[in-house]
């Protein structure tokens, strides 16, 4: 190269040199960076007298496009050649078959060598020289601190977008109340931040989890195979991306993100425009399902919770029903007009069922006077209400079509015991009974068991005697109330008498108001123990206490319970000798008697006044022990200690002879482990 040559070319590397200065200077950078780099292609065009020009940038991780600014040539053209650049860390061509010459090179930030994006030059009429390739390198030079100054503006731009579209979703969950009032808004926003022609938000099913469009705003008005086809492209994604364009449709870009919340994919979205999509769009798209996400599954939770008020509200209503004092049928029919009510539901039936008995279902309420009388409606209730009874669990069918087009039948099932089937049919939903719905039914039917499988004449026992017999023996009773509850059972337990030392002449010296108060502190304080201990107390007969383990509750371990229990109840009796004492009232000591064998156990006594008592030789000598205990001691029976063995510390005593029993070998009880 003469001198007359590389003068000229230096002038030219300056000229280039001062003409990008110029550009950048002339715009202000600070509002939009993109139209800087207009010009710079626009420059790079002239100055290289190239026919097309064009400069891509990647985002800060060096690989997602963030813009591709380009002249003389599509968007397309451009994206690939400049692609094509990346890795071109030397001015070289590039094979295409749009441009006979084209020559690219990677812009790098000479700090870190990290690639900031590519720089591309096209034209037909002559090949680019050498000198243009040192030339394209002294404009990379200039170029990458525009793109890092570009890079912290849009960065910053990006930022304040994603700071106002969270402001504008956030502030639309605050007013919405309702699911698709919220979707709506979604459409809108999404239409608005991304100049969108298509807006898609797909949300799975609260109950099947199927995905459905719910929400869509489309410009190109696309084929419903289009649509459902996107739909379905979008079930896997775990992250914003873009997806394939269907068929047809190619002209149009889409972006979809998904919907997930704690690990549970609600859906996704997708949008939709003919302008490709950057980085900062794929950023933008993920800060906004962060907060659309967490909206929908708000709301959801807001909406079950209201189903959860509204279950309880029901259950309630229906709780009032069971406790009024009408009879059964008029019951049931008020309690089918809630569950109808409770689900939107035409008619509400009841069929009582027994498996003792070879014989069909009957239904024995129902809202509908109708459904007795009509096949249409009776074959469809008998046939899954059989199906009902033979699964043991709720079924249902949501069928179109017919007299009958959707109904759920659930047992009735108490104790293991299937005592009928409760119904309801045609849900005023199109879809049939949801799952919300079916959960109602079931709440619904946890309440009406009880009341069928009572009766009127059980909840009347359960009234009368909870008034005098303790809740486990009636707990026990109702389990068994399809036998007769007088009928006794042979059962093995271990008997507890406990009674006071001297009763009578403490009696005659004490004042009749504080030997009521006095006899009443003591029988409260040992009952408590003996529930504390889970024994069934029998009876009080004056000052002695009769306490069951074993029955009518069964227990493993009633011996050692027995034992655990008189040790208790004498600690607690001394406690409270010691605090009447201090008031200088006097409370005689106490003995105790504990015998374990096989007994009669079961409800003694006419309808009018029954106990729940036992019969037998251990209860005759639990009663014989007591009277022989000394003051706050314990006696037990032979069988007792066999079973109590190493566990307890019992010493023997002499051989007693017990009236109406014979001589025994008693042991007086110290300590239990």
């Amino acid at each position: 190269m003469t001198a007359s040559e590389l003068l000229e070319q230096r002038e030219r590397q300056l000229g280039l040199i001062m003409a990008l200065d110029r550009a950048r200077d002339a715009v202000d950078v600070a509002k939009d960076p993109e139209v800087m780099f207009r010009a710079i292609t626009d420059l790079m065009r002239e100055h290289f007298q190239a026919e097309a020009s064009a400069l891509l940038l990647f985002g800060d991780d060096g690989t997602q496009v963030e813009t591709v600014v380009h002249t003389g040539m599509d968007y397309q053209v451009a994206q690939t050649l400049c692609e094509a650049a990346v890795g071109h860390f030397q001015p070289d061509y590039i094979s295409n078959e749009v441009w006979r010459h084209t020559l690219g090179l990677c812009v790098v930030q000479d700090s870190n060598d990290l690639s900031l994006g590519t720089l591309v030059l096209a034209r037909n009429d002559r090949p680019f020289t050498r000198q243009d390739a040192e030339l394209l390198e002294i404009a990379e030079s200039q170029i990458d601190s525009a793109i890092v100054q570009a890079r912290n503006i849009w960065e910053l731009a990006n930022r304040n977008r994603q700071l106002e579209a969270i402001f504008a979703i956030d502030h639309l969950r605050d007013d919405r109340e309702d699911e698709a009032d919220l979707i709506a808004g979604f459409t809108t926003i999404l239409t608005e931040y991304f100049e969108a022609e298509l807006v898609m938000v797909i949300l799975s099913h609260i109950d099947s989890g199927e995905l459905i469009i719910r929400g869509i705003m489309d410009k190109e008005n696309l084929p419903l195979s289009a649509v459902d086809s996107i739909r379905k492209m979008t079930e896997d994604i775990m992250k914003p991306q873009q997806i394939d364009t269907p068929p047809g449709i190619e002209q149009v870009n889409l972006l979809a993100a998904p919907l997930i919340v704690s690990g549970v994919n609600l859906g996704s979205v997708v949008v939709g425009r003919k302008l490709p999509y950057m980085a900062s769009d794929h950023r933008l798209l993920y800060a906004m399902m962060s907060q659309m996400d967490s909206a929908i599954a708000h709301s959801r939770t807001d909406l079950q919770l209201d189903q959860r008020n509204q279950e309880l509200e029901t259950i309630y209503r229906i709780d009032r029903i069971r406790d009024s004092d009408i009879d059964f049928d008029s019951m049931m029919v008020d309690v089918l007009n809630e569950l109808c009510q409770a689900v939107n539901s035409e008619i509400g039936y009841l069929m009582l069922y027994s498996e003792d008995e070879e014989r069909r279902l009957e239904i024995k309420a129902t809202t509908y006077e109708g459904v007795l009388t009509s096949p249409a409606y009776n074959d469809a209730i008998n046939a899954l209400s059989v199906q009902a009874l033979e699964q043991g669990e709720a079924v249902y069918s949501n069928q179109s079509d017919g007299a009958v087009r959707s109904i759920v039948a659930i047992p009735l099932i108490l104790n293991d015991k299937v005592i009928g089937v409760f119904g309801t049919l045609n849900s005023s939903n199109p879809r049939g009974f949801s799952a919300e719905d079916r959960r109602m039914l079931m709440a619904i039917t946890s309440q009406v068991d009880t009341a069928v499988f009572e009766r009127l004449e059980r909840r009347q026992m359960r009234k009368v005697l909870s008034r005098s017999v303790d809740p486990k023996v009636l707990e026990h009773m109702l389990q068994r109330a399809d036998e007769n509850i007088l009928t006794g059972e042979r059962v093995v337990l271990s008997v507890l008498f406990a009674d006071l030392r001297g009763s009578t002449e403490w009696t005659e010296r004490t004042e009749p108001e504080e030997l009521v108060s006095t006899l009443n502190a003591f029988l409260g304080r040992m009952t408590g123990v003996i529930f504390k201990n889970g024994g069934t107390l029998d009876k009080f007969v004056g000052d002695e206490v009769i306490a069951l383990f074993g029955t009518p509750v069964q227990m493993d371990n009633h011996v050692n319970r027995a034992a655990a229990c008189a040790l208790d109840m004498q600690q607690a009796h001394q406690r409270l000798i010691n605090e009447l004492a201090e008031q200088g009232i006097e409370l005689p000591p106490m003995g105790v008697g504990i015998a374990t064998g096989e007994v009669i156990a079961g409800e003694f006594g006419p309808p009018i006044r029954t106990d729940f008592t036992a019969m037998g030789r251990a209860m005759n000598l639990g009663a014989r022990l007591c009277s022989a205990a000394p003051a706050g001691e314990i006696l037990i029976s032979e069988a007792t200690r066999q079973v109590l063995a190493e566990r307890c510390e019992a010493e023997p005593m002499a051989t007693i002879d017990l009236k109406g029993i014979g001589e025994v070998q008693a042991y007086r009880l110290l300590s239990f482990k």
